[in-house]
């Protein structure tokens, strides 16, 4: 039945050729709807360190541990994609339902350290099923028009967040409690999107039989070891954004308590700088990056990327002066996450070519989890004895470190192919 009405619908290609574009039109659809629905608790989570300092009287060492432990439970999320390996919208759909879970029970439990470990569990769940959703696009997505919709999905997302972001910015400033039920009606919207996701026609591969205990806890390391080992391309990928990751990581304990404290930042004015600054920087890139992505090498497309998020501490440093900078900070910390994005989560597919994807993004999961356990903690203690402005300069430094590596390395393989 259903083959007779692909016939009827696509009545001058294959059968296979029908059932494989109603998948990649079907595939688009999921990837819009669910960037638009999972967008409310993607922003109210982008605010969170700063609700936990400004609402709930969090320390900095509550957040430099809430900023340690969302990138080393990435480490977690990998073994998640081993156990479900070859069930990728049961790993979707597990993964975003589980992922949301714990904000629904904000309104009931009153504790900064459970909405701390509620961000956390919310990054675990993101890493392990990103791997799964992507590689779903491989599948069903051609190269070029899969890298275009997911760059356009994001821009659309981050465009609604712009008006989110603002009225949750508003609502808090006039009544803190009013997040417990932010909280709620968020995380019900994004399993929504979770449930479309997993309705998307996949051809699964075959099951594979549960190793023993050890054999799982051994082979994500293993396989990511060997994957390094052998594509050198891809490991000088990887060690790039290591150092860039690291700068960002670095920042985040510092920035919360200097923008509250130094600056003196409202929920509005934060509002504003996330979503309207941030979000029109990304917005604005968005289609630029993925057009780029497809004329240049990731190499230089990496570079650019570092390069530009080099300008938000930089210009996040000159915020005491004005607060101009610190819109125009997050203005370019738009811009650079909308080649980062892209980036980090196409990365996979590209280097994998005709190879199965989730092994090439697990790698870099693991690597994010490993940068998470050191910068976080470090940035704390910069933070501590020195404040928050020498943790800036750093951050800069590493991310013009990251993006000049990227572009000698780019210019030797150049003048090699000439």
């Amino acid at each position: 039945m259903v083959a007779e009405n692909e016939e009827r619908r696509y009545p001058f290609i294959s059968m296979d050729e029908a059932i494989s574009l109603d998948a990649g039109k079907r595939t688009k659809r999921a990837l819009f709807f669910s960037s638009l629905v999972h967008e409310p608790l993607f922003s109210l989570y982008g605010m969170l360190s700063f609700i936990l300092v400004k609402d709930l009287g969090a320390s900095p060492l509550a957040i430099a541990l809430l900023t340690m432990l969302k990138p080393v439970s990435s480490i977690l999320s990998f073994y998640w994609g081993s156990w479900s390996k070859g069930r990728l919208r049961a790993n979707v759909l597990g993964a975003g339902i589980l992922m949301r879970a714990p904000f629904l029970l904000v309104p009931w439990i009153d504790s900064p350290w459970f909405v701390i470990a509620a961000g956390v569990n919310y990054t675990l769940f993101y890493r392990a099923g990103m791997p799964a959703w992507v590689e779903i696009l491989k599948r069903n997505m051609p190269e070029g028009a899969r890298e275009k919709a997911f760059s356009w999905s994001s821009a659309l997302g981050y465009a609604e967040g712009i008006f989110i972001s603002v009225a949750m910015g508003a609502l808090l400033d006039h009544n803190p409690e009013g997040l417990k039920n932010l909280c709620v009606g968020a995380a019900l919207l994004g399993m929504l999107g979770t449930f479309v996701q997993a309705r998307v026609p996949v051809v699964e591969c075959e099951k594979e039989a549960r190793p023993p205990l050890g054999e799982l806890i051994a082979r994500p390391w293993r396989d990511s070891w060997n994957l390094m080992r052998t594509r050198k391309d891809f490991a000088k990928f990887q060690w790039g954004f290591m150092i860039c990751g690291s700068a960002l990581m670095l920042l985040q304990p510092a920035l919360p308590h200097f923008m509250v404290d130094e600056l003196g930042i409202s929920h509005v004015q934060m509002a504003m700088a996330i979503s309207v600054a941030k979000g029109f920087g990304f917005v604005a890139s968005a289609p630029l990056w993925a057009r780029w992505m497809g004329k240049i090498s990731m190499q230089k497309l990496s570079y650019a990327v570092f390069l530009t998020m080099a300008f938000f501490p930089l210009l996040m440093g000159l915020a005491t002066l004005d607060l101009f900078w610190f819109y125009m900070a997050f203005f370019f910390y738009g811009i650079g996450q909308g080649g980062s994005h892209l980036v980090w989560n196409m990365s996979g597919p590209h280097f994998a070519g005709k190879e199965e994807s989730s092994r090439y993004t697990g790698v870099g999961v693991v690597l994010a989890g490993m940068r998470g356990a050191v910068a976080p903690p470090l940035g704390g203690l910069i933070v501590g004895g020195w404040g928050a402005i020498p943790v800036m300069g750093i951050s800069g430094l590493l991310f013009l470190w990251s993006g000049l590596g990227f572009f000698r390395s780019s210019k030797k393989k150049s003048l090699a192919t000439n």
